[in-house]
């Protein structure tokens, strides 16, 4: 609470007095009191209005500091009429009401969004598992039915597989806490589970994988770990050179992290473009001129990796790689847990 701002809100006060005490002067001299006696009146009265607009300021400046530290402390802070106390002054009585009933109708609100996005999330996710099905009957199809035209189906229907997983981690990305689970897993086993998943489309788009020895343990959540590093291999793929195609994985380790690695020869990215590649949406250059792009994949990385404890990073240099780097815990730790 600013001073000066309070003694410009209280002006009209401050005239009043100043008028009060000039009646009060022309009163005492028109009844001929010796000035001494005006002077000692006028002082007096001058300190008490003094003293009081003093107090008065301190008083509120205090409440509104202690409102404040309140609203600090709190997540939600439009429950901050919840926490105050009650006034007993009428004035700030009908504030508080006031705040009250707006506080009240904002919460039936906030109530009744979280409703409708629980329903919609619990939707997409059975709307996901129930397309799951279809997809995965015609992925058997195209595997029994081998020939160039069903290759090309498997192709297409894969990717479709990953947009909608994609929809189903991205429905839960709000809740991601709820939902993983850390844990002593080794790096090596999910890694080549993600390789395996994605074989046929890598022998389809004659594209090499070079891993050097990741058999290594961290902490992670084996189910996320391997969403995340699915999208970084389908965008290699995606953003590929025509020929020599290579993809290589490794690791470094140190006492706290494994870093982990995912360099391919592909188109890369623009310096330009570099510190933009996580954002929600982004599609760039390459997302614009080869594939039609979501720009979801590496923003869903980037966040799963927050919630998860681990960090991402990414260089590149344009027609010549692109390197992703995934910092993962070695230990388990609190932040990690939380």
């Amino acid at each position: 609470m600013n001073f000066g701002r309070y003694v410009k809100d209280k002006i009209n006060y401050i005239l009043s007095f100043i008028v009060y005490g000039l009646i009060i002067i022309f009163f005492l001299y028109a009844m001929e009191i010796s000035k001494d006696i005006i002077i000692i009146v006028i002082s007096i009265s001058f300190i008490f209005a003094f003293t009081g607009f003093i107090i008065s300021f301190y008083n509120k400046n205090k409440t509104f500091k202690n409102i404040n530290n309140i609203i600090d402390k709190l997540d939600e802070k439009y429950l901050i009429s919840e926490i105050i106390n009650k006034p007993k002054r009428e004035e700030k009585l009908a504030y508080y009401n006031i705040l009250k009933k707006a506080n009240k109708s904002m919460i039936e609100n906030v109530t009744d969004i979280k409703n409708h996005q629980k329903e919609y999330k619990e939707y997409i996710e059975s709307w996901v598992h129930e397309i799951k099905i279809p997809i995965t009957s015609a992925k058997l199809l195209c595997e029994n039915n081998k020939n160039d035209i069903t290759n090309k189906i498997d192709e297409e229907v894969e990717e479709i597989n990953n947009y909608v997983e994609q929809v189903l981690f991205y429905a839960r990305l709000e809740q991601v806490s709820n939902d993983f689970m850390i844990k002593e897993i080794n790096l090596q086993n999910v890694v080549k589970n993600v390789i395996l998943r994605n074989k046929k489309i890598m022998i389809q788009n004659n594209m090499k994988v070079d891993i050097e020895n990741i058999n290594c343990i961290c902490y992670s959540d084996e189910k996320w770990l391997e969403f995340i590093l699915n999208q970084i291999i389908i965008n290699s793929i995606k953003y590929k050179k025509l020929n020599n195609s290579t993809i290589w994985i490794s690791v470094e380790q140190d006492k706290d992290n494994v870093k982990l690695k995912i360099r391919d020869n592909g188109l890369g990215i623009k310096k330009s473009e570099l510190g933009r590649i996580f954002d929600k949406g982004f599609t760039g250059s390459n997302g614009r001129n080869h594939k039609r792009s979501t720009g979801i994949g590496l923003y869903l990385c980037k966040r799963l990796c927050t919630e998860l404890g681990m960090k991402i990073f990414a260089d590149s240099n344009e027609g010549e790689y692109t390197e992703i780097v995934i910092l993962i815990p070695r230990v388990l730790s609190y932040k990690i847990l939380r």
